[in-house]
This record gives C-alpha cells, structure tokens and sequence, in this order.
C-alpha cells in the first residue's frame, strides 16, 4: 500500500506544470544590430525577475577605432518588457559630463512579434561603453530561425 502512495505522490509532481520557469517566455540569448553589434542574454530567477547581461561591439575600420562595453544586473520583466536601471558607479550631481551627471543608466526593453527585443537607451550609460557605440537596437531571440 506504502508503494502505491509513493508511486502516486511520485506521478503527480511530474505532471505538475512548472508555472515558475520564465512566466514571460523571454529567456535566453539575443542577437542583432543597432551602433554595432548587440547582445543580450536573460536568466529567469524567480517570478519576474530576470538576470540580464548587455554586450555591445564596435569593431575598428581602418584607422577609426571601435568601441565596446557591457552592463550586468536584473530587470523585472513581463510579456511586453520592462526598464532596466543600473545606478552609475562614477555619479557625481555636481558634474556637467553626460557620463557622470547621470544617477543611473536606464534601458527601455520592449519584446514584440517575430521574438524580437527592442533596446532603447535612455540616459546615463556611456560610462558603460564607449562614445562611438551604444545599447539601442533591435534583437532577435537566437530560437526564433527554429
């Protein structure tokens, strides 16, 4: 009898759906264009929020040299997107630098048809890259060609 309720307790987990694993079926790796090259890539950790990493690459052309950079850190996020804020490390209110005057770098994410993700950089975040590059432009998921 003990068998039988082990058996059953052990079938009912495994038909439990698991509602937690990335409610908004954004996770995983992007790619695309905008100054250069982009990439994104999304961990689901609980609820709605997600880790994000944020790569940008320029690469030199002759003798104009590229750029490069990243910023790192969570998001909350639904179906549509979200706004993603880093708080600058350099931020000083007393400065008249776009870099620095900024308290946080902010990222507009929105997700739309065809498992896309547009970036739109707000303010604040070239300190996180260089000036000939940036963090807006448009992804698509790396699963979407399947």
């Amino acid at each position: 009898m003990f068998k039988f309720f082990l058996i059953a307790a052990s079938l009912s987990l495994v038909a439990v759906p698991a509602y937690a694993q990335d409610p908004a079926g954004v996770q995983g790796l992007w790619s695309g264009q905008g100054e250069g090259d982009l990439s994104v890539d999304l961990t689901h950790v609980q609820d709605d929020i997600y880790k994000i990493s944020i790569g940008t690459t320029v690469p030199m052309d002759g003798d104009v040299p590229g750029c490069g950079g990243g910023i790192a850190g969570e998001v909350k996020l639904d179906k549509t997107g979200g706004n993603f804020f880093v708080e600058n490390e350099s931020y000083d209110p007393d400065s008249t630098s776009p870099g620095l005057s900024e308290r946080y770098c902010e990222i507009g994410l929105t997700f739309t048809e065809g498992r896309k993700l547009v970036l739109e950089e707000r303010n604040g975040c070239i300190g996180y890259h260089g000036a000939a590059c940036g963090f807006s432009g448009e992804l698509v998921h790396d699963d979407a060609g399947l």
